[in-house]
Parts: C-alpha cells; sequence; structure tokens
C-alpha cells in the first residue's frame, strides 16, 4: 500500500482554505499510474477526517459476449453463451399492479425468450 497526499480546496466567504488528506492506494493502482495511465477512477473511504483509502473501480477486459435481450414491463431479460439473467423492478407505490402478477407473467415472458435464443 503506498501513502499519497492530496489537496483538496474548500470555498469559504470569498477565499480559499486548503486541506490535506493522506490517501493510501493499492501497490497495483501505483503501479498503473507509474506506467503512464493517466486517471484511475473509484472512491474513497475516509478513515478519519484527513485520511482515506482509495479503492479503483474494477474494469473488466477481454471480448464482451454476444448478448441477446428482451425488454420487460418492469425490467429485462439477458441471453449470452455462459449466462442468463432475469432482472424485475417493481415500484410498490404501483398502485395499478400486483407484483405476484407481473413476476408470474413477465418471469413466463422471460422463459419464452430464453428459450428461443439458446
Amino acid at each position: 500500500m503506498r501513502n499519497l497526499s492530496s489537496e483538496a480546496s474548500l470555498f469559504s466567504q470569498n477565499n480559499f482554505r486548503f486541506m490535506e488528506i493522506k490517501i493510501q492506494i493499492s501497490d497495483s493502482v501505483y503501479k498503473a499510474l507509474l506506467a503512464g495511465s493517466n486517471r484511475i477512477q473509484g472512491s474513497i473511504g475516509l478513515v478519519s477526517p484527513t485520511e482515506g483509502n482509495f479503492n479503483a473501480h474494477r474494469r473488466t477486459l477481454g471480448e464482451r459476449p454476444d448478448t441477446r435481450y428482451i425488454k420487460l414491463a418492469h425490467g429485462r431479460a439477458s441471453v449470452t453463451e455462459e449466462r442468463v439473467s432475469l432482472t424485475l423492478r417493481i415500484d410498490r407505490r404501483e398502485t395499478d399492479v400486483v407484483p405476484c402478477e407481473v413476476i408470474d407473467v413477465e418471469s413466463q415472458e422471460a422463459s419464452d425468450f430464453v428459450y428461443a435464443n439458446s
């Protein structure tokens, strides 16, 4: 793990104040920075008001599988060579929808789609 120091500016009543934050990054992120990666996206989890840990967002490399999908009224179903996925999002405030019926009907639609595309 590497410790880096960064200055973040805070705007307060027409003048600038600077705050120093120490950030700890992993060796792999440090090596990527040294190798010439201009930007590594991630998030900082503060341990205290002046210290934090940087967590790089996971990046998947390689070929993206050929994905076929169908849009459903409350979600979507997708099919690849390795995986089948069904996602439904039902807002409980939808007064004209019975969630168990949506799950039943849309999962059947997804099942038919998967059968046709497998």
